[in-house]
């Protein structure tokens, strides 16, 4: 577990940070460590533990001086403030939009695309909608798969305008044109349907051959825009992570402190037909079938 302190941008310094119990200091290269680095121009303390975070110590408390006046901070809040950041999705958000459709279609039941939706982990999330028509699709057959095929070309599988929720999860990596699938998906949704995309910022690579992309939250607006017939709603990036090279380079001493985040979300409204197309067939760029 590793947390970080951002000051205020008015901080000019930050001195004689320690972690402490109530036995006293931390040893350094014991049970955590803090340093001092500047990032981005300001201010930060750093706390790293290589212990799990539901194991970190509650009782150690953070104490600093900041421009010459002493603070302290229980860990527990620094800790539980991090659980929050690091446990965000924007799947409540996607619900209460499926919720506001059932409220103003009384009667009527909302139609879902589960894009990938293939119970490879042994769970359905189908199953996670019930208030919803789940059709799921995945490039692979397998019980609870309604539509076999490559969603870049989706438009041939399904009808257009059928769907009013589409769902995509840890897929969006594993296309290789993913500006592609976005319009076929664009083909098979009713205007003003609303997707949630999960995917990777940072994580190892897997599924090769066919593990082609990570997405940061500003990646998005390139994949869905006015051309695609897209407005994004909201953007997530979640569970941050840092990048530890097996090398180590002296020209980068400190990289990993970089880090990146295992997840990239994103919600978006269809707001119109595509107006670009890529006449590009993905069957044949690709190696081998889908190893996963």
């Amino acid at each position: 577990m590793r947390v970080r302190v951002a000051l205020a941008a008015s901080a000019r310094s930050i001195t004689n940070p320690q972690l402490r119990t109530a036995a006293g200091a931390i040893p350094v290269g014991q049970k955590g460590l803090v340093e001092r680095p500047n990032w981005g121009g300001l201010p930060e303390i750093e706390v790293q533990a290589i212990i799990e975070r539901d194991l970190f110590p509650q009782n150690y408390v953070l104490s600093f001086e900041i421009d010459g006046t002493a603070y302290s901070v229980p860990m527990r809040d620094i800790v539980d403030l991090e659980r929050q950041i690091h446990s965000q999705s924007l799947e409540p958000v996607f619900r209460r939009s499926i919720e506001a459709w059932r409220a103003s279609h009384p009667g009527e039941t909302p139609r879902m695309l589960d894009i990938g939706g293939r119970a490879r982990s042994g769970r359905q999330r189908s199953d996670d909608y019930p208030g919803c028509d789940v059709s799921v699709m995945d490039i692979k057959a397998d019980p609870g798969v309604d539509i076999v095929g490559d969603v870049h070309e989706l438009s041939r599988l399904a009808p257009a305008e059928t769907f009013d929720f589409a769902l995509c999860v840890a897929v969006f990596e594993h296309l290789l044109m993913p500006w592609k699938a976005v319009i076929e998906i664009n083909h098979v949704l009713r205007p003003g349907a609303v997707m949630l995309i999960f995917t990777h910022q940072t994580i190892g690579m897997h599924d090769r051959p066919w593990d082609f992309w990570r997405y940061s939250d500003d990646a998005w607006p390139a994949l869905f825009n006015e051309a695609t017939g897209y407005a994004i709603e909201q953007t997530l990036l979640a569970d941050f992570m840092h990048i530890v090279p097996a090398n180590y380079y002296a020209s980068h001493p400190h990289g990993e402190r970089a880090g990146g985040f295992q997840g990239s979300s994103v919600l978006v409204r269809k707001i119109g037909s595509p107006r670009v197309s890529w006449p590009v067939d993905a069957g044949p760029l690709l190696r081998e079938a889908y190893p996963g």
